[in-house]
C-alpha cells in the first residue's frame, strides 16, 4: 500500500503511519509552521483519489467538520491536495481511540458517565446541525487523557455524514447490498444495514456504545460480519447486567430502549436518552431497611452468638438487634435485603418481649454472651500473632515451608502469559488470469458467473398517422364488332351510370370480328378518385365508346378506402416495455445469479446489465397493439472469500512469526473482516482489502517450568515474584503459599504452576 512515512504534504511531515483502513490512512505528522506541532493526516489512496465520488465524499467531510465547532468535535487544521494525495490534517490526540482504552482497563461507572454524556453533546450538536454521523463507533471517538479526571472525548470521522435532506432521499430507496451499505456492521441499527439511515441509526449506535463501556465487550460480536448484522436484525436485545451483576439493571433498561429494533420504540432524541441515562446513573441500587426509633442507623452492635446452655437447665442467649451495613450499590443483591429485613423485624419484636425478664436472668446471660464474644476475638489475634511474629522480629516459630498442621502443603503459582493481538489490512490482487492462490505475489483467482432472462409483454401502440385514401382497382372489357381492329391508348376516361369516372392504366388493341365472332380485349383500370366510392359494382359501365367498341366491368372494383387516421407502433412504445420489464428483470437475474454461486463465493460488486428490446413489427406499423420481447443479461466477477481469508491469514501469520518468534501460539481462530474493493484494474484485476486480527499468546515449555520450580523452592514471595516478573513472556504472576508458611515448600513436589 502506499507508504508516505519521511514525505512532506504542503507544510506537514509525515512521521509514522497509525492506523489504515480499506480507502486510506492516518499518519502522525509534524507541522512546520507551528513549531513542529504533533497532528494527525488523514490521507485518501492515490487511486482512489482520482475517483471523482471519493474526491467529493473527502471534500464533503471536510466541508462538513470545519464548519463545526464544538468541543467534543475534533476541529479540522487543515485540507490539502499535494501531488494527487487529497489529507486532512487535525490534531494529534495523545490518549488513543476508546477502543484501546477500553481494552487497558474498564471504566467504573463515574468514568461511564462523564464520557458517555461528552459522546452525547458531541452527537446532539451534530443533530443540531442537520447531520447525521451514521459511523459512531468506539474507534472514532478519540480520548485526551487529563492530568486529573477522567479523559476527554473528541467524536471524529464524519466521511459518512448525512444531512438530513438527503436522509430523506435514502428513505424513499429499496434495500442495497450488504457490501455497499456504509458503516460499521457491529454498530449499525437494522435499518441502516439496508441503506436506511436517520438520527435514530445514531441513537441506537449510542445504545451499542453504552453497552461497551459497561461491559468492555460488544452486543453482537462474530467474526463473519454478516452473522453480526443477522443479530442486529433478529437476536434478542443483550443486558449489561446479565454479562456483569454488579451493573444497575436500570442502565440495561436504556441499552435496551436504545438499541430497540423499530425505530419508532428508541428514545426520540439525544436530549431524551440523556434523561433516561442521568436516571438510571443516579438511582439509588439499595433501599434503607426499616428500623425502630429508638435504635441508631450507624451503631455496630455484637454479632450473634450461637447459644449457652448448662446441664441443668438450657438458657437461650438475648439475639440482638441486626443491623444491617448498607454495602456498595454494585454487591448486595436483593435476596439479602429482604432476608436482612425479616432478621431485623423478628429480632425487635423479641426484644420488645424480653425487655420484662428479671435483672440477674439477663445479667447472668449478659456474662455468658461476653465470655463467647472474648473467645471469638482472642482465637484470631492469637493465629495472626503466630504468622506475623517471623515476619515482624525474624524469629520463625515453625520450620522454612513446613504450613500449620492440617493445611495444605501444596505451593500455587499462576502465570498470565502475555497476548499480542495483531490486526492488519492486506491488498490483494485478485484476477481470472490466476490459477491459484499464491501467498508470495497475494494473489488468487476470480471466477465468471453468466446469467440471463428474457420476457414479453403486449401492449397498445400509442401512435397515431394518417392514411391517405385509396383508388379502387379492376379491368375493363373492350368487344369490337368491326371489320379493323381497334386501339384503345392508356389514360382514357369512362364514366359509369353512377358518375364515378374510371381510367385505363394501359393501352389495348382489340382485334376485329372473325368468322362471325366479335373480338375482345381487357385493359387494367383505377378509379380516378380515391376513396370507397370507387368500388364499382358489376356492369356499372356499359356503353358505346371509340371507334364502335363496348366497354364494360365484367368484374367488381376493388380496393378503393377512404382517407382515416389508424394507431401505429412507435419507439416510446418499445421503451415503455423495455423500462417496466428490465428492472423486474435484473432482480430475477440477479437471484438467479446468487444461485449460481459456489459455497463461500461472493460477487465482487454489483453486475453491469445488458438490456436488448425488440418488436414484432418495425416501429411505425399501422397496427393496434405490439409485442415487445425485452433481454436482460449480466456476468458477474466472484471471488471465494475464503480463499482471500485464508491467504490474509497466512500473511499475518508470517508477520506474527516474523515480529513475536517461535515462543508464541495463536489463540482461537483468526477473525476476518469483509473484504473491501479497493480499485478496480484493467483486464478484470480487483484489489481487495480484506482485514484479520489474531491473537498470540507466549507459550512456556514444561522444561521452562519445571526449571522455574527449581528456582523458587524454599524463597520467599518477594524473591519469587522479583524472579517470574523477569522471565520472558509473563504478564502477572499471584501466589498462594500453604497456611502458616512464608517461603516456598523446599519440595518441587510440592509447587504447583499454573498457566492461564
Amino acid at each position: 500500500m502506499l507508504s508516505l512515512e519521511g514525505r512532506q504534504l504542503g507544510n506537514y511531515d509525515v512521521i509514522r503511519r497509525i492506523r489504515v483502513g480499506g480507502m486510506g490512512a492516518v499518519y502522525e505528522g509534524k507541522q512546520r509552521t507551528a513549531f513542529n506541532r504533533r497532528v494527525a493526516i488523514k490521507v485518501i489512496l492515490g487511486n482512489y483519489a482520482a475517483d471523482r465520488d471519493m474526491r467529493r465524499r473527502f471534500a464533503r467531510e471536510a466541508r462538513t467538520v470545519a464548519r463545526l465547532h464544538h468541543p467534543h468535535i475534533l476541529p479540522l487544521i487543515e485540507y490539502g491536495d499535494e501531488q494527487g494525495i487529497l489529507y486532512l490534517v487535525m490534531p494529534f490526540i495523545e490518549g488513543g481511540t476508546l477502543t484501546s482504552y477500553l481494552r487497558r482497563s474498564l471504566p467504573d461507572l463515574n468514568e461511564v458517565s462523564a464520557i458517555y454524556q461528552q459522546l452525547l453533546d458531541a452527537v446532539e450538536y451534530a443533530h443540531d446541525e442537520g447531520l447525521i454521523h451514521r459511523d459512531i463507533k468506539s474507534s472514532n471517538v478519540l480520548l485526551e487523557q487529563r492530568r486529573s479526571g477522567t479523559p476527554h472525548v473528541y467524536l471524529a470521522d464524519f466521511g459518512l455524514v448525512r444531512t438530513s435532506k438527503q436522509t430523506e432521499l435514502e428513505q424513499a430507496r429499496k434495500p442495497i447490498p450488504l457490501d455497499q451499505v456504509p458503516g460499521t456492521p457491529h454498530y449499525m441499527a437494522p435499518e441502516q444495514t439496508m441503506g436506511i439511515v436517520s438520527t435514530s441509526s445514531d441513537i441506537y449506535a449510542l445504545g451499542v456504545m453504552l453497552y461497551q463501556l459497561l461491559t468492555g465487550v460488544l452486543p453482537y460480536d462474530d467474526p463473519d460480519e454478516e452473522q453480526v448484522i443477522q443479530m442486529h436484525l433478529s437476536a434478542p436485545i443483550p443486558s449489561p447486567s446479565d454479562h456483569d451483576a454488579t451493573i444497575p439493571v436500570e442502565l440495561g433498561e436504556v441499552v435496551r430502549t436504545a438499541m430497540a429494533k423499530r425505530v419508532e420504540d428508541r428514545y426520540s432524541s439525544i436530549a431524551e436518552l440523556r434523561q433516561a441515562f442521568l436516571a438510571a446513573i443516579q438511582s439509588p441500587a439499595d433501599t434503607a431497611l426499616p428500623i425502630e426509633n429508638n435504635f441508631v442507623a450507624d451503631e455496630i452492635l455484637p454479632p450473634v452468638v450461637p447459644p449457652v446452655s448448662t446441664p441443668l437447665q438450657p438458657i437461650e442467649a438475648p439475639v440482638p438487634m441486626l443491623l444491617v451495613e448498607q454495602r456498595h450499590k454494585r454487591q448486595v443483591s436483593n435476596e439479602a435485603i429482604a432476608r436482612g429485613r425479616q432478621h431485623t423485624t423478628d429480632d425487635v419484636r423479641r426484644n420488645k418481649v424480653r425487655t420484662t425478664e428479671p435483672i440477674h436472668s439477663r445479667w447472668g446471660k449478659h456474662r455468658r454472651f461476653t465470655v463467647s464474644i472474648m473467645a471469638v476475638v482472642l482465637v484470631p489475634i492469637v493465629l495472626l500473632a503466630l504468622l506475623l511474629t517471623p515476619r515482624l522480629i525474624g524469629i520463625s516459630l515453625f520450620p522454612v515451608g513446613v504450613p500449620l498442621l492440617g493445611a495444605d502443603p501444596t505451593a500455587t503459582v499462576t502465570i498470565t502469559p502475555q497476548a499480542k493481538h495483531l490486526s492488519d489490512t492486506y491488498i490483494l490482487t485478485a484476477s481470472s488470469q490466476v490459477s491459484k492462490p499464491d501467498v508470495t505475489t497475494r494473489e488468487f483467482p476470480t471466477g465468471l458467473v453468466p446469467g440471463s432472462l428474457t420476457d414479453s409483454r403486449t401492449v397498445p401502440t400509442s401512435g397515431s398517422a394518417f392514411v391517405s385514401g385509396l383508388q379502387a382497382r379492376g379491368y375493363l372489357l373492350f368487344v369490337n364488332s368491326g371489320e379493323s381492329p381497334a386501339f384503345v391508348p392508356a389514360g382514357i376516361t369512362f364514366t359509369t351510370t353512377l358518375g364515378v369516372p374510371v381510367q385505363t392504366t394501359q393501352s389495348v388493341e382489340v382485334p376485329p370480328q372473325q368468322n362471325g365472332q366479335n373480338g375482345t380485349s381487357t385493359a387494367s383500370a383505377v378509379a380516378v378518385n380515391a376513396g370507397s366510392v370507387g368500388n364499382i359494382l358489376v356492369n356499372t359501365l356499359a356503353r358505346r365508346c371509340c371507334h364502335g367498341l363496348f366497354v364494360s366491368n365484367p368484374d367488381q372494383f376493388s380496393g378503393g378506402a377512404d382517407a382515416h387516421l389508424v394507431h401505429a407502433i412507435t419507439q416510446a412504445d418499445i421503451d415503455s416495455v423495455r423500462g417496466q420489464l428490465s428492472s423486474e428483470l435484473q432482480q430475477r437475474v440477479l437471484k438467479q445469479l446468487v444461485n449460481k454461486l459456489a459455497p463461500g463465493e461472493v460477487m465482487v460488486q454489483q453486475p453491469v446489465y445488458r438490456t436488448t428490446a425488440s418488436s414484432d413489427k418495425p416501429v411505425g406499423s399501422h397496427v393496434d397493439q405490439v409485442t415487445v420481447q425485452v433481454t436482460v443479461s449480466a456476468t458477474a466477477v466472484v471471488y471465494n472469500r475464503s480463499l482471500a481469508g485464508n491467504l490474509a491469514v497466512q500473511l499475518l501469520d508470517a508477520q506474527a512469526h516474523q515480529t513475536l518468534g517461535n515462543s508464541y501460539l495463536q489463540q482461537g481462530a483468526p477473525a476476518v473482516g469483509i473484504p473491501r474493493v479497493v480499485q478496480l484494474g484493467k483486464n478484470g484485476v480487483i484489489y481487495l482489502g480484506v482485514p484479520v486480527r489474531e491473537v498470540w499468546v507466549y507459550s512456556f515449555s514444561p522444561q521452562q517450568l519445571n526449571r522455574w520450580k527449581q528456582t523458587i523452592r524454599g524463597a520467599t514471595v518477594d524473591a519469587a515474584l522479583a524472579y517470574l516478573n523477569a522471565q520472558g513472556g509473563v504478564e502477572a504472576v499471584q501466589i498462594h503459599l500453604p497456611f502458616g508458611t512464608d517461603h516456598f515448600p523446599a519440595n518441587v513436589d510440592q509447587i504447583k504452576i499454573m498457566v492461564v
